[in-house]
């Protein structure tokens, strides 16, 4: 990603103006990723800031579980529970082109910052609005959390088993989430382009995005739903292999790749053994086959079974734990990181966005805002006057 400051700022999206009511991840990281792609970010948090401020680590002000969401923006606090914070966010809703949000359903109507209150004034507006479960149904007044759509979706006892579901120890949902309503904002500025300017609220939910997500390779079972079908069992394909100083692990498909996998190991005796014949065979008898090439693993170095499997093209990697990742060669060949030296927090790391653009590249023009750092600058923005902006802190309307 380049460094840039506005002045140089590039990006397909570039010029658009997106606010964000928004807190936590879902919705939040979205925002990140345009403003990487180059438009410039409003966010709009409580007077208290977003809660994932209070997150731990953090270091002169900013916490890092933050700072990983929301970079390239600009931040205001505003205090949605008067009369003046309202009319201050609807201002600044009202000049956007983009509108993030993912409180319940009925939190923005309250505030009056619902899409059919702000379209008529901004018919250009494209309004996307996150919810855990939908927008009505059953649950839709439900508080939702990674977890809570985690353990609803099926998928756990897929990770772990009936007796023992496992989760995915991340935020997936919420980051799922986001990307989805990412592609939901550009799918919709197309839309614009091609149709007079027109605006259009555009809904998501963390349950129907992570379902979307997760569950197309744990449903093979249930796509075909006529009587009498043939069913598969289910097979663990993720095998860790324990070399003599860390582990690796690999996918074996095809014929080539086993014979390479025999080579590798000094197995060519299973070359001719009937459970490994094929691909179907192989599948089969996964599990077995990498039960058959652990104790020879166990004394060759990761290093040179990492060597040796690209040398018989075989697909194997070195299970890295975060410090191996970082020094990884193709990582940073790739800069899928880069260390920032900013001058009120000291050097901080951060992930690249992934795309490249041959004319248009993402940016990285700044860190996440300590809470409220440019609302006087975002004031300004929409004329107010410095007596106005004084007065706006002092009855405590912004922080």
């Amino acid at each position: 990603m380049d460094i840039s400051t506005e002045e140089t700022l590039s990006g397909p999206c570039r010029g658009l103006r997106v606010v964000e009511f928004a807190t936590m991840v879902s919705g939040p990281f979205a925002g990140q990723m345009l403003a990487d792609l180059g438009a410039e970010v409003t966010k709009a948090e409580p007077i208290t800031g977003d809660p994932l401020r209070g997150v731990k680590p953090g270091h002169n002000g900013l916490s890092a579980g933050f700072a990983l969401f929301n970079r390239n923006k600009r931040s205001i606090g505003i205090d949605l529970k008067s009369p003046e914070g309202k009319a201050l966010a609807r201002e600044l809703a009202l000049s956007s082109d983009v509108l993030i949000e993912n409180f319940r359903p009925d939190v923005m109507t309250r505030l009056g910052l619902d899409y059919d209150s702000l379209r008529e004034e901004n018919p250009r507006l494209i309004y996307v609005s996150i919810s855990g479960f939908g927008v009505d149904g059953p649950y839709s007044a439900r508080p939702a959390y990674d977890h809570v759509i985690q353990a609803m979706s099926g998928t756990m006892p897929g990770m772990g088993s009936e007796a023992q579901p496992v989760p995915v120890r991340n935020s997936i949902v919420d980051k799922v989430t986001s990307i989805t309503a990412t592609n939901a904002v550009l799918a919709a500025l197309v839309f614009r382009e091609r149709n007079g300017g027109q605006g259009q609220k555009v809904s998501l939910s963390l349950l129907d995005s992570y379902a979307a997500f997760m569950l197309p390779d744990l449903m093979v079972n249930d796509f075909f739903q006529a009587p009498g079908v043939e069913r598969d069992r289910s097979i663990n394909t993720y095998h860790p292999i324990q070399t003599s100083d860390g582990h690796v692990m690999g996918h074996i498909h095809t014929n080539p790749q086993f014979e390479g996998l025999c080579r590798l190991f000094g197995r060519e005796d299973l070359l001719n053994d009937p459970r490994f014949a094929d691909i179907g065979s192989r599948r089969s008898n996964y599990e077995a086959m990498w039960q058959e090439v652990k104790t020879n693993a166990k004394s060759m170095a990761t290093a040179v079974v990492v060597e040796e499997a690209e040398k018989h093209n075989v697909p194997i990697g070195r299970i890295n734990d975060l410090t191996e990742f970082f020094d990884d060669p193709q990582v940073k060949h790739n800069q899928t990181f880069f260390d920032f030296d900013d001058p009120d927090v000291g050097t901080i790391r951060q992930l690249k966005y992934p795309i490249r653009f041959e004319k248009c590249p993402a940016t990285y023009r700044r860190r996440a805002p300590k809470l409220g750092e440019d609302t006087r600058r975002i004031l300004e923005s929409v004329g107010r006057s410095d007596e106005e902006i004084s007065a706006a802190f002092e009855k405590k309307v912004v922080a």
